[in-house]
């Protein structure tokens, strides 16, 4: 249900693409809610996210790269790595617990624009863990912080924040921690859907890479909808967003046009997606990698798929995340009614 309320995942999209070559998002100027390690003197500004979503059967493979750009005068770059720049902190709220986080491939995301490249038309017309659910028993108001977890060069701690109180000490101990404070509106709808918090730092004692794109992570969970998190970066300053979709239903696009989410088609009616219909065999390997080994998707893994890939630019900016109440997820269409 893309709605207002349980909209999100991506703001605006407009989109500057030829035919013949990848649809390209310009990155705009803007502060990230990255946060780079305290000493380090140079601004970081937002780049343009990319995210994949798997989704069957109440079961969710999100995988999310960020992106940035550092820029100053006496920034050092050695062997395409900025001197100095070794650690990157933020925030990822989830609605359940994940039960897997893996290193996604480098080559992913090109592997997914290759594969749904815009076209001109002929014609105008990890080994699972159960999650933990949270509920009124598991405790008073306050913070948990749950089994911190290591995956490459990332470490994440989960963390569980509950009432008013955890609202506080949560956010003191983000700001401790190199995260950042979280809006009091934002940590309020968060607190008040009982997410659970992500608090990522990625690492790399030898600089992390000057193009600003670091190696994709993967998480796994539980959910009844397919969702993104994004109104954690509202009021944090404009970023672009490409996603992509991939689940066994179809999703209602219409809905996601009037969010500000585009497809290839609404943005040109002269061009269309490539491989919007398609089977999971037929998917690149680094995209099937992701969902081959998660139980919960092996739905997918037999007859048709659909695969959208939606453009945003300008999110917090052409669109207001202050004025959405939720973070996105997507409504399919209705199956029709057999006689």
């Amino acid at each position: 249900m893309i709605s207002f309320r349980n909209l999100l995942v991506a703001g605006s999209l407009v989109g500057v693409f030829a035919f013949g070559s990848a649809l390209f998002i310009e990155t705009r100027d803007a502060q990230a809610c990255l946060h780079p390690e305290r000493e380090f003197k140079f601004p970081i500004k937002a780049g343009a996210q990319k995210g994949l979503i798997f989704f069957a059967d109440g079961r969710e493979e999100l995988v999310i790269r960020p992106s940035y750009k550092v820029e100053g005068e006496g920034l050092q770059v050695k062997n395409d790595a900025v001197e100095g720049f070794t650690n990157l902190a933020w925030l990822v709220p989830v609605p359940n617990l994940p039960d897997t986080y893996k290193e996604a491939d480098a080559k992913l995301f090109s592997e997914l624009e290759d594969f749904t490249e815009p076209q001109e038309r002929v014609s105008r017309d990890g080994k699972r863990s159960p999650g933990k659910n949270w509920s009124d028993e598991d405790s008073a108001d306050g913070v948990e912080f749950l089994e911190e977890v290591k995956v490459g060069d990332y470490s994440i701690q989960p963390v569980k924040a509950k009432g008013e109180i955890g609202a506080l000490e949560l956010n003191n101990w983000l700001s401790t921690n190199g995260f950042g404070s979280v809006d009091e509106k934002v940590m309020k709808y968060y607190i008040d859907t009982n997410h659970y918090w992500l608090a990522i730092k990625l690492k790399n004692d030898k600089g992390l890479p000057a193009n600003g794109e670091v190696k994709p992570l993967r998480i796994g969970f539980d959910t009844d909808k397919p969702v993104y998190p994004i109104k954690i970066n509202q009021g944090r300053g404009s970023f672009d967003l490409e996603l992509w979709v991939i689940t066994a239903q179809e999703i209602d696009t219409d809905k996601t046009k009037s969010l500000g989410l585009k497809t290839v088609e609404q943005q040109d009616v002269l061009a269309t997606q490539a491989n919007r219909k398609t089977r999971f065999s037929d998917l690149p390997q680094v995209v099937k990698d992701v969902a081959a080994d998660d139980e919960g998707l092996k739905k997918l893994k037999a007859g048709e798929l659909y695969c959208y890939r939606f453009f945003g630019v300008g999110v917090d900016k052409d669109i207001d995340l202050s004025k959405l109440e939720a973070d996105l997820s997507f409504s399919f269409k209705a199956e029709e009614k057999k006689d």
